[in-house]
């Protein structure tokens, strides 16, 4: 939905990372699950620590700069309203 939004999908972009994972975990998953978008490894929790994720799944919204813009913890239940979020971010920055 993103890469059909003519505004978001200029700048908007999403990568998984598999927080405790490492490659073996991560090819596993994504030949299961045939996701769109990179995902890389955090087996040491690097990424995890840097910005504060304690739950799966988590979506973070992080700017060029490394700023964390908004931090959803659990499954995105209303993509309309999370894209309705994302979009007003976005406008913002």
């Amino acid at each position: 939905m993103i890469q059909e939004d003519a505004t978001l999908s200029k700048d908007v972009k999403i990568i998984g990372i598999g927080i405790g994972n490492g490659k073996t975990e991560i090819d596993a998953f994504k030949k299961s699950s045939k996701t769109a978008f990179p995902i890389f490894a955090d087996d040491k929790l690097a990424v995890a620590e840097a910005v504060e994720v304690t739950t799966t799944p988590t979506t973070v919204l992080v700017s060029n700069s490394g700023k964390t813009l908004s931090c959803h913890r659990g499954p995105i239940k209303d993509l309309d309203a999370f894209l309705k979020e994302l979009r007003e971010i976005y406008k913002t920055q």
